[in-house]
């Protein structure tokens, strides 16, 4: 993609639709300079990595436009590819008398390395989800005897007549990315699902009920995503941040995106 493709298709979509870059900052909490600096391709003014498809991502999102087209085409004019591991195998090749025996061992490797990162993901999952059972009161002692009977009118409510509670909000979902290595720690619903350094091009997704409380060595290096919302930075490039995100968090989110 020539220079300057990507930037004038992206600031004549806004002008189209008679947007300036403070309505999208306001919006997206997207820095007018970062948004400029989109327009103008100037790469150099970005934080870069993931960081910058996220900014691109709100914008497309807030605009209308396709996101996974908009961020094509910025990837092209970047030349910015993703993260991706790579698993090589370097060892020279073995006899081929010896062939059964290295497929073995690998498989056996394998299994093993599955069988405990399912364990770790899937124990993480459902010691979040039972947190809040676990943490649920001790029953209340029996009432006391009633008190005599007295003649009234008035017929006592039901508990079926008895207005219920509010029902609960759907559920919350965490997605964070990794762009380069950051100290992480996560906390769903009062338990802490995650804390440990994540390594560049990791991905994990989290559930709770109520809420996640998010803390971070390097803002620039995480984007978040609730329940597929772009959440915006934490704090400015490369310096730590924390929020706190709950069903309030998820509607403003909504409501600023849509």
């Amino acid at each position: 993609m020539a220079k300057g493709t990507f930037g004038e298709h992206l600031k004549r979509e806004r002008e189209m639709r008679g947007v300036s870059l403070e309505e999208i900052s306001a919006a997206t909490r997207i820095a007018t300079r970062f948004l400029g600096a989109l327009e103008n391709e100037q790469w150099d003014r970005l934080p870069g990595g993931i960081f910058n498809r996220g900014f691109v991502r709100a914008v497309a999102h807030y605009l209308g436009l396709d996101e996974e087209s908009l961020v094509a085409e910025y990837a092209e004019a970047t030349n910015d590819k993703p993260n991706v591991a790579v698993w090589a195998d370097t060892a020279s090749p073995a006899p081929k008398r010896q062939s059964g025996v290295w497929v073995s061992l690998l498989l056996i490797v394998v299994i093993g390395v599955g069988g405990w990162l399912g364990y770790r993901y899937y124990g993480a999952l459902i010691t979040a989800w039972r947190a809040p059972e676990l943490a649920a009161p001790a029953a209340a002692p029996p009432p006391p005897p009633p008190a005599p009977a007295q003649a009234t009118t008035a017929e006592t409510p039901s508990p079926e007549q008895t207005p219920g509670a509010a029902a609960a909000g759907e559920a919350l979902e965490l997605r964070i990315d990794v762009g380069r290595p950051t100290e992480v720690t996560i906390i769903a619903d009062g338990k802490t699902v995650l804390n440990r350094e994540m390594r560049a091009g990791e991905r994990e997704r989290f559930p709770a009920r109520e809420s996640f409380e998010v803390r971070v060595g390097n803002s620039s290096a995480v984007l978040l995503e609730l329940n597929g919302q772009t959440v915006p930075p934490l704090a400015a490039p490369g310096e730590p941040g924390r929020v706190t995100l709950t069903h309030k968090d998820l509607k403003r989110l909504q409501s600023s995106q849509n």
